[in-house]
């Protein structure tokens, strides 16, 4: 099988081609059960060979041009063959060979051909459609106050650090900026996913992409239109789009052995008959044209794509969503899987394990701040701290503030008190005082500090999600290399590898450390795959060549991954790899289905000199598609 190369051809006018096959089609069965002269069914024949046929002649002379021989190529030569036949054979007034209307062949042949090429070149328009719409998701303009306090209007491109901005109600953020003036209530469920409305005042941050759901505030800018953390988001999203965009088409994977093997199989009849029978060389033109016309672009296609719609309907039955087929070969030929470890290779139903305080300070104050710092979240620390606080019946307060980092921490603001949780480094960053001058990198730990100085830490305990060990051994029995990454500390994330059985990890890491660490491999020729479950990862799972993402529900992140799995068995990622395993050897099966059609065609029309008519084509061709179909329901789901 030849590596499958990018689409190089993908004009937009295949619908109408497809259409003009099928008017084709009706004509030409008018003409036959009408009685209509040879003549007419020429033309018939004529119109669907070089109009529907057209972009297929067309993309194939291109593809040969780049030493390519393909589905274009495929198509057009079994079309022109039925094309050919139907005028040679119909030159003298008794057919020279025993089939009448082989012809009709080609009007279904660019039917399903141009339909098929149609709705798999779909999504090209969509992605482009959806490339645009990012362009237009932040407002191109924004509304600058000026030093008279009266708004101007300015593009999001004239807009520089340090101005201050007018932004109303209803407007969804352009910038990352800083609230100066007035208080609000935002939703950052694109950034963060958490559905619930984030309180906002005068020295909280407000991030690109959020929307102002409350009065208007002014707010200082802190980045440039291509510089917030939504903009990077939105260029990754972009490019993963153009990746996708030209993929090549599923109709390559076997299109040139098929062609091969029929197109080999024509001329080796042809040079053994004109050889033996020099006086009968049109005969075995013929004949080796009837082959040709044999080979079966109608039934190749369904053997291809009518398993990948049992496929993805079988991957739901086992809640897994295939949202990019393709995605299912680059996990299949991928090098190195890298995985998250929190709520992708864990359970992510962490539970509060204890508190260290700092000195003056309770175990119970910790616990309550840190409680309080993630009433407002809704993320693992704070389902845990909730349940938690749920148990020990901790009293929920009046938050004026709520400031979502994902993946570094919370900042909330509770009557006079500012309260920050989070990681180490991201503290450390905030500036707060007294943080141990070590990290505890055995475990996973949430540190807590309270109107700027640390008061302690909260411990939590996790464990891996069921299957995990036996899934890894099954990865690595396929010969990939596994790498465990996350932004926990180094001895929680050790653990968790050697529970595992997972050899290579990395700690400590950012969301832009996990896609830089990404696009290292692919810069060293390597086929990646990331296994994700949340915004935090959107950045890896764009970069990776697949992205699969664990996750329950609908996340904003949803339709930019390649692959969701909703099962919170680790086992159910085994199952996508045997999914496409089961997938491929139907495929092949079901292509030696449509190529032995094809030869027991030729072999009783040739052996015994029975006679087929257009209808005994048509009607083989449908019956072989069926029992592709049947074959094709064969595929596992789990």
């Amino acid at each position: 099988m030849q590596k499958r190369k990018i689409i190089l051809f993908a004009p937009s006018s295949y619908f109408v081609r497809g259409w003009v096959s099928v008017f084709a089609a009706a004509l030409l069965f008018m003409a036959y059960m009408a009685g209509f002269s040879d003549t007419s069914k020429f033309l018939i024949i004529l119109l669907a060979f070089f109009w529907g046929g057209e972009l297929f002649l067309r993309g194939a002379i291109l593809e040969l041009k780049q030493f390519y021989i393909g589905f274009n190529a495929y198509a057009a030569v079994s079309g022109g063959a039925a094309f050919l036949f139907a005028v040679l054979n119909n030159l003298h007034e008794t057919p020279l060979f025993p089939v009448s209307g082989a012809g009709a062949l080609l009007p279904f042949i660019f039917i399903a051909a141009n339909f098929i090429k149609y709705f798999e070149l779909k999504h090209i328009g969509s992605s482009k459609k959806f490339i645009e719409s990012l362009d237009g998701f932040i407002s191109k303009s924004v509304f600058k106050v000026q030093d008279n306090g009266e708004t101007k209007k300015i593009f999001v491109s004239e807009a520089e650090i340090g101005d201050i901005l007018l932004i109303k109600n209803g407007e969804r953020v352009a910038l990352d900026c800083k609230i100066v003036k007035g208080s609000t209530i935002v939703d950052e469920s694109l950034l963060t996913g958490n559905v619930t409305l984030a309180a906002k005042q005068s020295g909280d941050m407000l991030f690109a992409g959020s929307v102002n759901k409350g009065t208007a505030v002014q707010a200082e800018a802190l980045s440039l239109k291509n510089s917030s953390r939504i903009a990077r988001i939105l260029e990754e999203v972009k490019k993963s789009e153009n990746k996708k965009m030209i993929f090549p088409s599923l109709l390559e994977s076997y299109a040139l052995n098929v062609f091969l093997f029929f197109l080999i199989l024509a001329l080796i009849q042809f040079g053994v008959g004109a050889v033996l029978e020099k006086d009968k060389i049109l005969y075995w033109l013929l004949v080796s044209l009837f082959i040709m016309v044999l080979s079966g672009p109608v039934t190749y296609m369904a053997a291809v794509l009518i398993p990948v719609w049992f496929c993805v309907r079988n991957g739901k039955k086992s809640d897994i969503y295939i949202q990019n087929v393709p995605a299912l070969e680059i996990l299949r030929d991928s090098d190195i899987i890298y995985i998250d470890k929190t709520g992708t290779l864990t359970t992510g139903r962490l539970e509060v394990a204890g508190a260290c305080a700092a000195d003056g300070v309770s175990e119970e104050d910790v616990l309550k701040a840190a409680y309080t710092a993630q009433s407002g979240a809704d993320n693992i620390f704070a389902c845990a701290l909730k349940e938690y606080g749920r148990k020990h019946k901790f009293t929920a307060h009046k938050l004026s503030s709520v400031e979502l980092h994902p993946s570094f921490g919370t900042v909330v603001k509770e009557g006079k008190n500012t309260i920050i949780a989070g990681r180490k480094v991201w503290l450390e960053d905030k500036g707060i005082e007294g943080l141990p001058s070590c990290e505890d990198t055995k475990r996973t730990v949430f540190y807590v500090a309270k109107n700027g100085k640390y008061i302690g830490a909260v411990y939590f305990k996790d464990r891996l999600r069921a299957n995990a060990k036996t899934t890894i051994g099954f990865l690595k029995g396929l010969g990939k290399k596994i790498c465990l990454l996350s932004g926990d500390n180094e001895g929680a994330v050790s653990a968790a590898a050697k529970a595992a059985g997972i050899g290579e990890y990395c700690a400590a890491m950012y969301p832009q450390d996990k896609a830089a660490k990404i696009a290292a491999s692919s810069n060293m020729g390597e086929r990646t795959v990331m296994l994700g479950d949340g915004f935090n990862d959107i950045l890896a799972l764009l970069q990776a060549g697949a992205g699969v993402a664990f996750s329950s529900a609908s996340n904003v992140f949803s339709s930019w991954v390649d692959i969701i799995i909703k099962d919170r068995d680790f086992a159910a990622f085994r199952r996508v790899f045997e999914l496409e395993k089961s997938r491929r050897e139907v495929i092949k099966q079901n292509i030696y289905i449509s190529v032995f059609s094809g030869v027991f065609m030729f072999w009783r029309v040739f052996t015994e000199c029975d006679i087929l008519s257009w209808y005994d084509l048509v009607l083989i061709m449908f019956l072989t598609v069926l029992i592709i179909a049947v074959n094709s329901a064969r595929i596992k789901h789990g």
